[in-house]
């Protein structure tokens, strides 16, 4: 870990070496998450609320969303580059290093200027936690902590599957932003309000759902939800693991750029 902070204090220095382009990119990703977020207040203004949940329900929902997803695009952004290593050659001489490709790639960057949309995601979720009515007690704090944590999980998840598609073929690129920005998307609404079909693939097959709808179901008392909606994060875990399974199974199966 002590590398990978040195890492991050070296692009924290090269970006602070342009101040005034850091100050505009942290604006200009701020904005745009905020003109998601207006719309889906404005919608909820119109319409009261949502598959029976309110606007300060949604926006804690939306806020844990993206804090997970701008977290992942803070920290493992190398990640979400790797095709651009592989395509350039670069991934070839991180193989030849002493430490994991994976951290190595994980290293590769940070993007600082987004630390704006993280403080949104902040406020969202401050915003929801003021205003719902939860009975807290030592196992709500503990499944609101273990919410958040797996939210970062299942997009870090998503982050490693992009990057280890780049093993195979560094195009078609947008289509594993469809399942990460999607995801981001989908996940700021209930679930509730989607298709049977499509409200089950994203909780059983990508666990969007087992990290945040079911347990903010359980914390704020929603249909009776049973005790153990709470722990259902807990089961993102494996989604991880399957993950890192496929990164694994594709850097074995890498065979060079050839220069």
């Amino acid at each position: 870990m002590r590398l990978y902070f040195k890492f991050v204090l070296m692009f924290i220095k090269s970006e602070m070496e342009y101040k005034l382009a850091f100050f505009l990119s942290m604006v200009a990703s701020t904005l745009g998450t905020l003109v998601t977020v207006l719309g889906i207040v404005f919608l909820l203004q119109k319409f009261g609320s949502v598959g029976g949940w309110k606007i300060e329900e949604v926006m804690l929902i939306t806020g844990i969303a993206i804090f997970g997803y701008t977290c992942v695009e803070i920290f493992l952004r190398g990640l979400d580059m790797l095709y651009t290593r592989v395509k350039s050659g670069i991934l070839d001489q991180m193989m030849t290093r002493p430490r994991k490709i994976l951290f190595q790639v994980a290293c590769s960057d940070f993007q600082m200027h987004k630390i704006g949309r993280l403080l949104e995601s902040i406020i969202l979720i401050i915003y929801g936690l003021i205003n719902v009515n939860v009975e807290w007690n030592i196992y709500k704090v503990f499944v609101f902590v273990l919410v958040l944590i797996a939210s970062n999980i299942v997009f870090a998840a998503l982050q490693i599957l992009k990057a280890a598609f780049c093993f195979w073929t560094i195009d078609g690129m947008e289509l594993m932003n469809i399942l990460q920005d999607g995801g981001r998307d989908l996940s700021s609404y209930p679930l509730s309000i989607y298709k049977e079909w499509f409200a089950k693939f994203f909780t059983y097959i990508i666990p969007f759902g087992l990290c945040t709808y079911y347990p903010i179901m359980y914390l704020l008392g929603k249909d009776d939800a049973p005790f153990w909606y709470g722990l259902t994060p807990i089961l993102v875990i494996p989604f991880m693991l399957a993950m890192l399974g496929v990164w694994n199974i594709g850097l074995r199966n890498y065979k060079s750029t050839g220069s």
